[in-house]
């Protein structure tokens, strides 16, 4: 699988109306959701060799954005940079799913996080483009369901 084929796309309306969902894509040349996992490890006098467990998961997204392209995921970032919200103001959801998992054209398995949004930097170096770091900080567990590519609609539970 190639990475164009995972696809994440951000709900910018940051819960205040129906979820108007933008691609994260122009402009970034990179994008990991990074796991996050919180790991316990035991080990007790008479072994050897420790035991470890998973105890959670707090998955994040960096996102480093050329401001290159005016598409609805710069005007987002550019009111996340310029507002730099807190609270709940700062909640929103992702989205993220891949080519491979199509339930019928244009529908695919998908997985929606809540998440907060994290200004953390604009900028960048002379004669280049405004560079924008954002970071989506999970919350809570993600919910299974399906993305409509062409309706840019997620529906829950309803994953094949």
């Amino acid at each position: 699988m190639k990475r164009h084929e995972l696809l994440h796309y951000v709900d910018t309306s940051m819960g205040t109306e129906t979820p108007k969902w933008a691609l994260l894509g122009d402009g970034i040349t990179s994008l990991s959701e990074e796991m996050n996992p919180e790991e316990e490890t035991q080990q007790w006098i008479n072994q050897e060799n420790g035991d470890s467990e998973v105890k959670s998961y707090t998955p994040s997204i960096e996102v480093e954005k050329q401001d290159c392209i005016d598409d609805d995921a710069q005007a987002w970032i550019d009111k996340m940079v310029d507002e730099m919200p807190t609270g709940s103001a700062a909640v929103t959801s992702y989205v993220r799913f891949r080519l491979r998992d199509k339930v019928s054209d244009g529908v695919y398995t998908a997985y929606k996080r809540q998440c907060v949004v994290v200004v953390n930097s604009t900028g960048g170096d002379a004669g280049g483009n405004v560079v924008n770091n954002i970071k989506l900080g999970g919350k809570g567990s993600a919910v299974k369901g399906t993305f409509d590519v062409a309706k840019k609609t997620f529906t829950e539970g309803a994953a094949g």
